[in-house]
């Protein structure tokens, strides 16, 4: 059945199209009957049906074709007619066919080769070349395994893959590096692909367009957060050379006084003067600009020692600030890597991408405030909260958070900060929910790889915000450890497939005390579209957390 779940292409889609609205009208609610390859070529035809008025059923086709570049989508009506191609194709592209709404629909052209027969024989591995049906890629692989078995057992391969009555079950789904193809017997330096041919097709394909889709995501996020870094290094940069002059504030005006005074001595265009300073009576050394005059150079000089009459420590406290705000970005890229979830990854990208860049402030009425990225969980009677970045480690430990509760946090590796609520006063939450809890922690943070890692939990009363600092910066006190690993809490059945997966609005997401509890595990992303910081350290004591 075709419906609108919620899909990865539903996740990832940019926005409406002609194309995509001509796909909603003509198969939404339909079902497809049969599927066939064309011309032995890399073009299929999806057949589907769907009930109209008062039961009548309308037919409609939907053609792949994967070419490569030349890659599009058609929907054709019953008698072939194309109703929408995904790409216009006009005669001035190409002289063989064009691929526009209203015209009949012409396949690309026919495939140079022959076709496999039953009971042929294959000499050599050049025949491969002038065999259709066997893709480039798979040619290629078999071509360099030829000398290692005989033409008789490469030509049972051949009819076992190409014979239109041979059974699908003898194939094998894999992949050899990125190609993915299939084959009767697994070939060396391939890996076998789980599942059914066409489930494990599938989840390779959106696996792989997944990748593509979060690489981009993350460039673009990269790109935008390298340029902020650079110009808070830029501004850095000035402030320390501001606190340089700082410290040599006297010796410019000195230099400017001592200048003034011997103005009619000093001869013109002159590089550098030595003079006497009459405080001291030690001889000063100054260096002039061969290009102004004595008394424009005092003056440059008595500019410097303007520019230098500063608060030392208040410019090191901002050059300190902006140092933890380099840091934070540098770790919220990290933070982005940790998640997996389409929806949730373009909720905290659209985060980070606000705070760099924030849009210019509106005049109007101000939009309700979103709630901060994060997930909630809930295993049986206890409430898990994982932030997903720096504001929305903020919002769970400081805003979710009771004293008595439990928060969790990987020892001194970037992080998210994790909640556990406790079910009520005086009672303790389930021991799982704390694995399950610390393993969040551990997935979450730049150590998800790994095999097992150290978790801190203390109760949240004993985790302070530092004043003056970074939006997540904590210090914790009393912690208990795990040694936990990352995936564990996928490998609780209630958790690995959760039965719940709404998608809300922020203002909409209901209070803890109000979800429902119809399910004993669920996600409820909370997705915020204000503005980000990063996920900073956390350890112990007087050190910073993240």
């Amino acid at each position: 059945q075709l419906n609108t779940g919620d899909s990865f292409l539903k996740k990832t889609r940019t926005g409406r199209s002609s194309f995509g609205e001509a796909l909603k009208s003509n198969f939404l609610n339909g079902s497809f009957i049969s599927v066939k390859q064309l011309n032995n070529d890399r073009v299929l035809v999806f057949r589907a049906e769907r009930m109209v008025g008062a039961g009548f059923p309308v037919h409609v086709r939907l053609v792949f074709e994967g070419t490569e570049r030349n890659s599009n989508l058609l929907i054709l009506d019953s008698v072939g007619t194309i109703l929408e191609p995904a790409k216009h194709i006009h005669g001035d592209m190409n002289r063989y066919r064009m691929l526009l709404p209203g015209i009949s629909y012409t396949p690309p052209p026919p495939l140079k080769g022959r076709e496999w027969e039953a009971g042929q024989s294959i000499r050599s591995a050049g025949e491969l070349s002038n065999l259709t049906g066997i893709g480039k890629g798979l040619a290629k692989n078999i071509a360099s395994l030829w000398d290692e078995k005989s033409s008789g057992y490469w030509a049972g391969c051949l009819s076992s893959l190409l014979d239109e009555n041979a059974p699908v079950s003898g194939l094998v789904l894999q992949k050899i590096g990125t190609y993915l193809t299939i084959f009767p017997d697994l070939l060396p330096g391939a890996e076998s692909v789980p599942g059914g041919i066409l489930e494990g097709a599938g989840q390779e394909i959106i696996s792989a367009a997944f990748s593509d889709h979060r690489e981009h995501t993350l460039a673009k996020v990269r790109k935008m957060v390298s340029k902020e870094i650079r110009s808070r290094i830029r501004h850095a940069d000035g402030l320390r050379n501001q606190a340089a002059m700082a410290e040599k504030a006297d010796e410019f005006r000195k230099s400017g006084d001592l200048i003034l005074a011997a103005k009619d001595s000093i001869p013109p265009r002159a590089k550098e003067v030595i003079l006497t300073d009459w405080e001291t009576g030690e001889e000063v050394r100054i260096q002039l600009d061969e290009k102004l005059s004595p008394s424009q150079n005092a003056e440059k000089y008595f500019r410097k020692y303007k520019k230098g009459k500063i608060d030392v420590n208040e410019t090191k406290g901002r050059i300190l600030s902006l140092e933890e705000g380099i840091q934070e970005l540098e770790e919220q890229l990290e933070a982005l890597e940790s998640i997996d979830d389409p929806d949730l990854l373009a909720a905290a990208a659209a985060d980070i991408l606000d705070w760099v860049s924030p849009e210019k402030k509106r005049l109007g009425k101000k939009k309700k405030e979103s709630t901060p990225p994060h997930i909630q969980f809930q295993n049986g009677e206890d409430l898990i909260y994982v932030g997903l970045n720096a504001r929305g480690n903020r919002y769970v430990t400081f805003r979710c958070a009771s004293p008595t509760d439990l928060w969790f946090h990987v020892h001194e590796i970037p992080g998210a900060h994790v909640i556990l609520k406790t079910p009520g006063r005086g009672m303790s939450p389930r021991d799982d929910s704390i694995e399950i809890a610390a393993s969040l922690a551990a997935w979450y943070s730049r150590a998800k790889n790994a095999a097992k890692v150290q978790v801190d939990y203390t109760e949240k009363k004993n985790v302070r915000s530092i004043p003056g600092s970074a939006i997540a910066h904590v210090t914790y006190t009393s912690p208990r450890t795990l040694q936990i690993s990352p995936g564990l809490w996928k490998e609780h059945p209630e958790a690995a497939l959760p039965v719940c997966d709404v998608r809300l609005p922020a203002y909409a997401l209901p209070k803890p005390a109000t979800l429902p509890r119809r399910c004993p595990w669920r996600t409820l992303p909370a997705h915020g579209h204000r503005r980000a910081l990063a996920r900073p350290v956390c350890r112990p004591g007087i050190h910073r957390g993240g």
